[in-house]
């Protein structure tokens, strides 16, 4: 019995080393509790500060703070910043991540996926996609309800969230030289890809995917500067030269409307029904209550301050959240210290409901920030982020906020 039962100790021993050296994984935690969400939706009154380490948030998922390191994730406590576990793999570089399910799935260079349980910090699934994936491939991965698209250049390709099984592969439509890597737009029974250099076109497609088989179900030119969800069935954007443009994508033949807006307005933000456009000099923003043959109609105008901008706001649960803001570059010509708020206003009235100061640390890297907007990043599980737009903003730019 003595000897079975050390000989079933070492196979067992044997089958957990050979199974981590196998994907060459390194794990901590997780340490105490699970860390519950500080609320399920976003804050009514934000305004307090939550640490945030040396680096700013890939994304806050319930209760956790989850940070990008260059082999994993690093899951972190809400209240206290402090570890809650790690993963990360030796031998590779980590080259994208998004959480679903109750996980969050990890994309690596060696062409592996991983799905990391939020609760265990453990792996729940390997799956292998692609050989050797250059790190500089801008590779992105994405949620579409119980499917996880790895999206690559030369191929989309959709994973069982449960247990990453393969579900299909899409390579780029005949006429189109690539897949985008911008996020898809969650339509009903669809997920909107950008494909690029299609021929016949003055500009990219866009194709409505089935999240289950991968099937092109529609798709449409894309001359625009990018579509937005404005709801289940329907699609809006404002054009370059001023029009407001919806598609209807209900049936297999999308119906186009267009309307002439303006041409010194710019999309800020799109959220059932209603778009935010913003003035030329982002001094001022406007409400509109959009339809489907893309007629509108104003709810209301907000203007800032003087001396102030406003930047990309963030819509949700019945608030919109937008940061008010001194330009980088008007602070350094006044010689005067940035400074910022975060405004919280009513969805269909714009009346205000609360505002709060941001901290100085959003100015932290002001030589960098001359072409960027402020933007609010995120606004859910009883926080908002508040960061920067621009290719040459550090991820530490950026502050995360609770009531």
């Amino acid at each position: 019995m003595t000897v079975a039962t050390v000989l079933a100790l070492a196979i067992g021993g044997w089958q957990t080393y050979a199974y981590l050296t196998r994907y060459h994984e390194q794990m901590t935690g997780p340490h105490g509790a699970f860390p519950t969400a500080l609320g399920a939706a976003a804050p009514e009154r934000p305004g307090r500060v939550l640490a945030s380490g040396d680096d700013a948030p890939a994304a806050v998922v319930g209760g956790l703070v989850l940070h990008e390191r260059d082999n994993g994730i690093m899951a972190n406590n809400v209240r206290t910043d402090r570890t809650y576990w790690h993963y990360g793999r030796e031998k590779t570089a980590l080259i994208a991540e998004t959480a679903v399910s109750g996980a969050v799935v990890l994309w690596y260079a060696d062409g592996l996926a991983v799905s990391v349980d939020l609760r265990s910090g453990k792996p729940r699934w390997h799956t292998k996609v692609a050989e050797r994936v250059r790190e500089d491939s801008g590779d992105r991965v994405w949620r579409a309800g119980g499917t996880v698209v790895i999206n690559q250049q030369d191929r989309l390709t959709g994973l069982s969230a449960r247990d990453g099984k393969q579900l299909w592969s899409a390579a780029p439509p005949r006429e189109c030289k690539g897949w985008d890597h911008r996020p898809p737009l969650e339509l009903s029974g669809a997920e909107a890809f950008d494909a690029t250099r299609c021929s016949g076109s003055d500009g990219d497609g866009l194709y409505g995917v089935d999240p289950a088989s991968g099937r092109s179900r529609w798709h449409i030119e894309d001359r625009t500067i990018g579509y937005g969800r404005l709801g289940d069935h329907t699609l809006v954007s404002l054009t370059e030269t001023g029009s407001l443009v919806t598609v209807d994508v209900s049936g297999s033949r999308p119906r186009t409307h267009s309307s002439f807006l303006s041409h010194d307005e710019y999309l800020r933000g799109i959220s059932d029904g209603m778009v935010i456009v913003s003035s030329g000099d982002n001094t001022s923003v406007t409400a509109r209550q959009v339809r489907n043959d893309s007629s509108s109609t104003v709810l209301w105008t907000v203007k800032a301050g003087r001396g102030r901008a406003l930047g990309f706001p963030r819509t949700t649960d019945g608030r919109v959240y937008i940061p008010q803001y001194r330009s980088p570059v008007e602070a350094k010509q006044q010689k005067v210290p940035g400074s910022a708020q975060l405004l919280v206003l009513d969805a269909r009235t714009g009346h205000e409901l609360h505002r709060a100061e941001l901290p100085a640390s959003l100015y932290r890297s002001s030589d960098n920030l001359d072409v960027s907007t402020m933007a609010v990043l995120g606004a859910k599980y009883g926080v908002v982020r508040v960061g920067w737009s621009g290719f040459l903003v550090s991820p530490e730019d950026q502050v995360t906020l609770a009531e």
